[in-house]
Order: structure tokens, then sequence, then C-alpha cells
């Protein structure tokens, strides 16, 4: 199996290249682009995209919030979550573009997935890509879900923020015939499928949020993101 590593991916036509953490194991039938949460790049979005590539999945999460100041990048990637375009989309699909040249995948055999922030980044870009997990994040507004794959979105139901978003993302999905899966899992909050350490925001968002992991649900929810994915994802020949 092979190992996560460091990759810079190539930028937009005379700009520096893009850092992300991938992972390419032999003969991948399928591929993901991970996108992390607010806080950026962190050790278990490195973990998310080993657990893809142990899967058999090409895997690539690039960090959108490393091309400069801060603040700038995370204003942009929000801006992507509200209309769907922007130079944060542009590096997500450069991304997946690596992926295809990298293993001769299909763009229709690469997934995206997206953790609170990225989640809504998901939905928002899902056009572009063959199947959706979000997770925990906003649900844009129907005209921005128009052409979408097929969607699988898992909440929190103690996450007082986003945990109603599943009705949500059913209700517009369903307006739109995109096949999709919606789950709640009540015993938990916000951010329960990666294995994170960050305390102090962790205590700063409790009483809204409820941020905890949860193994056994984290488990739930990951089987049924990867049964999802194998249905939906049409896998490489061979």
């Amino acid at each position: 199996m092979s190992a996560g590593f460091d990759v810079e991916i190539p930028g937009a036509v005379g700009a520096r290249a893009e850092p992300a953490y991938a992972c390419l194991p032999e003969r991948p039938r399928r591929g993901m682009v991970i996108i992390h949460e607010l806080l950026g790049r962190q050790p278990e979005i490195d973990r998310v995209v080993e657990r893809f590539g142990r899967a058999g999945y090409a895997a690539v999460a690039p960090d959108l919030f490393a091309p400069g100041f801060r603040p700038a990048c995370i204003a942009r990637a929000m801006r992507a979550v509200a209309t769907g375009e922007g130079a944060a989309v542009d590096q997500a699909i450069r991304a997946r573009d690596w992926l295809t040249d990298e293993t001769g995948l299909a763009r229709e055999s690469i997934g995206i997935i997206g953790f609170c922030f990225g989640g809504g980044f998901a939905l928002a870009v899902g056009r572009h890509w063959g199947a959706v997990s979000t997770n925990y994040g906003v649900v844009p507004e129907t005209p921005l879900l128009q052409g979408i794959g097929p969607v699988i979105g898992c909440y929190g139901g103690r996450d007082r923020v986003f945990g109603r978003n599943g009705e949500r993302l059913s209700e517009r999905l369903s307006a739109l015939g995109v096949p999709h899966e919606s789950h709640t899992f009540d015993a938990v909050g916000h951010s329960f499928l990666t294995d994170g350490d960050h305390p102090v925001s962790s205590a700063l968002s409790r009483p809204l949020l409820a941020i905890r992991y949860d193994p056994d649900v984290a488990e739930d929810g990951w089987r049924r993101i990867f049964a999802f994915m194998e249905r939906h994802l049409p896998p490489a020949a061979g």
C-alpha cells in the first residue's frame, strides 16, 4: 500500500505550485479529492487521505489556505461556498486533474468529500465531480446545486448550528431529482468523523457545535460513505 506524501500541484499559469497531501495506491479503481475544515490542513485530514488510499482510492487533499495571507484565503474560500466559483474552486479542480494525470482515472470516477467548511464547499462545486460527500457543513441554495452528481450527507444531531441541515439537503436535492442519502447521528455533534485534537476550539464552540470525535459513530458514518461511493463512482476498467 502506498504511503501518503506531500506534493506540489502546478498552479494557474504564471502562479506558483500549490501544496497538497496525496496517496496513490497501485492501480486505483476510483479517486477522491478531500477538502479540509476551516482550520486548514491538519493531521486528521492527512489521515483521511490515507484512509482512502487504504481503500484503494487515489486521494489528494489540496491546502486551500496555503497560497497566501490566511484570512484572505479563508475569505476567498468562503466566497466559493456562496458562488461555486473563484480561485479556491480552480485550485480544487486542478487537484482533481492532477489525479487524472497521475492515475489515468476518468473524471467521473473521482468524487469529492468535505468537512465543516469543506462540506459546503463540496456541495457548491459538486457539479465537477462524479459524487459528493458533504459532512456537517452549510447547504448552498438550490440553483447552485443544479448539475450535481449523487450526494451523501452526514450530520450530528447535537450540532445546534448544522445539525438540521440534513433535512435541508434532502429537500433541495429532492427538488432537483438528485440521488442522495442524508444521515443524522443523534448521539454526536460537529466534526465527529475525524480524530483531530483541538481542545481550545472545541471548548470555545462546545455550547453550539458539541465537537467530539466518536470512533463508533465515525466508523458507521465512514461505512455509509464508502458504500455510497462504491455504488455511484464508476470504477476504472481492469
